[in-house]
């Protein structure tokens, strides 16, 4: 892609490599047994909340028993997202799976204190913590 600007006759090129291909968020899933260990990384916003949800809504109906989003290396977490760990947590309780997060970042226990929902959730500092507990 090439564009011309208006600045000093010079042209100004930008290629696909100029922009990030860089997806907003990442989703890795780690099942053992009855549980399950979801991490997501980056933004969970009204964008990739679909996504998020596909997979959350996937795991839960694996015959889980235990299901972790680790939050550790999210780094936005918007009001579609919050919407999303309510929904997690009331299917979650339909289907007898404890739904554990771990978030001891600022830009996931920031918002979750902000609205008053960390008092519904079981939110542990470490992957390994919500799995002991």
């Amino acid at each position: 892609m090439s564009e011309s600007a208006g600045n000093g006759g010079r042209d100004v090129v930008a290629t696909d490599d100029d922009f990030s291909t860089e997806e907003p968020m990442g989703v890795e899933v780690e099942r053992s047994g009855h549980t399950s260990v979801i991490r997501l990384s980056g933004e969970i916003d009204m964008l990739t909340t679909p996504a998020l949800r596909a997979k959350v809504t996937e795991e839960l109906s694996a015959g889980l028993r235990t299901l972790v989003l680790d939050m550790l290396a999210v780094e936005f977490l918007g009001s579609s997202g919050l919407a999303l760990l309510v929904e997690a947590l009331d299917e979650s309780r339909n289907r007898g799976v404890a739904l554990r997060l771990v978030a001891d970042s600022r830009p996931v226990s920031r918002p979750l204190q902000a609205t008053g929902l960390t008092d519904l959730f079981e939110i542990h500092p470490t992957v390994e913590e919500a799995l002991a507990a």
